[in-house]
């Protein structure tokens, strides 16, 4: 199975994401920044949570008006763009000097352009999602935001993390932005509670189950947290579970397909995503 696979029952509203990306970046007020955001993306992504969005909502109700349609599509390229920053970010903070095959802004241009670029695509993610979501849903960006930020603040001043703080720092930093990702765009597509519930914690569990897969691939996590691969198939297939209450679909069909195909995933493609 390919990753495109999965994308099969949402590849034109993918492919509308895109299309919306690129109209952002450029409208962008400088030819350099264009410039340097479209080196940035010259090479996508896996499109990860533009993907959960997508399939979340398709799993509710994949004949919207074209007027949610629209709003889901600009969220979905919200979060991206998001997603996108938080990239060029971590690749200062890390160090990184490469980033999908090319060498990193930082690399190119520089740490402070980077630094000031990564500034400029975050303030297009939430001019995005605040044209396309109500206020309620707007709280709930800049809260992940804050929590992203605050475990990436734990995972810098914490070396040595138990086992216990692992898991917290992983949860703030990547899988909460899953579950949100999920969650909000199922709200859009009109589901009930209990579906709202159960595919914000497929997205929670899926995000759990990624990172570990990242950091066991990447050889980040030491010996003492008693982490492995187990854990984050225990996390994949509690994913999978979540989506039992769910009628049969394509959607339902990819987003299990997701779940399998991050557990085999190799450090290079995980990180990618």
């Amino acid at each position: 199975m390919q990753f495109e696979d999965i994308y099969s029952p949402i590849s034109i509203d993918l492919n509308l994401v895109e299309k919306e990306r690129i109209k952002i970046c450029e409208n962008l007020s400088t030819s350099y920044l264009q410039e340097i955001i479209g080196y940035f993306f010259k090479i996508p992504g896996k499109k990860l949570r533009p993907t959960l969005a997508l399939l979340s909502a398709g799993i509710i109700n994949n004949k919207l008006p074209d007027s949610t349609n629209h709003q889901l599509i600009l969220f979905a390229t919200g979060i991206e763009l998001m997603h996108s920053a938080s990239l060029i970010h971590d690749d200062v903070i890390d160090g990184d000097l490469f980033r999908r095959g090319q060498k990193t802004l930082s690399k190119i241009y520089g740490k402070k352009i980077a630094v000031l670029v990564g500034d400029v695509v975050y303030s297009l993610a939430f001019s995005t999602i605040s044209n396309s979501l109500p206020n309620e849903f707007q709280k709930i960006i800049v809260e992940l935001t804050e929590y992203m930020c605050a475990s990436e603040v734990i995972q810098a001043e914490d070396k040595l993390p138990t086992h216990d703080v692992y898991l917290h720092i992983i949860k703030g930093k990547t899988a909460l932005f899953m579950s949100v990702s999920c969650k909000i765009a199922a709200v859009l597509a009109g589901a009930t509670k209990e579906q709202i519930t159960s595919i914000e914690e497929y997205g929670l569990n899926l995000g759990m189950a990624y990172q570990i897969m990242d950091d066991c691939n990447d050889k980040d996590i030491n010996a003492q947290l008693n982490i492995t691969v187990e854990d984050a198939k225990l996390y994949g297939n509690r994913a999978i579970a979540c989506l039992d209450s769910f009628e049969d679909s394509p959607y339902k069909i990819s987003l299990i397909n997701l779940a399998n195909f991050i557990l085999k995933l190799s450090h290079a493609k995980v990180s990618n995503m």
